[in-house]
């Protein structure tokens, strides 16, 4: 529920939306959504910092209420590894 909340709240909600819609995505374009991304997931981070948790939850659930029909999330975990320099 969580991955799907924060994907839905930050990107699925996002500019992308309105990108997705013109059927195109520019670098500018790209730039624009990875800011957009940014801030949104930084906002929740900021109320979960806060120590707003219900707030944080009631958010989220009703993002991932709204993505109830996606598939179940499947962690991807594969590119977590592929570094030494960070994982040695």
């Amino acid at each position: 529920m969580l991955s799907k909340g924060i994907t839905q709240c930050a990107f699925r909600s996002g500019l992308i939306e309105e990108m997705q819609a013109k059927n195109k995505l520019t670098h500018k374009d790209m730039e624009t959504l990875n800011k957009d991304m940014v801030n949104r997931i930084a906002g929740l981070l900021t109320v979960i910092s806060n120590g707003d948790i219900d707030k944080a939850l009631k958010v989220l659930t009703f993002y991932a209420s709204r993505s109830s029909d996606w598939d179940s999330a499947k962690p991807d975990t594969e590119n977590f590894y592929l570094s030494k320099m960070l994982f040695p």
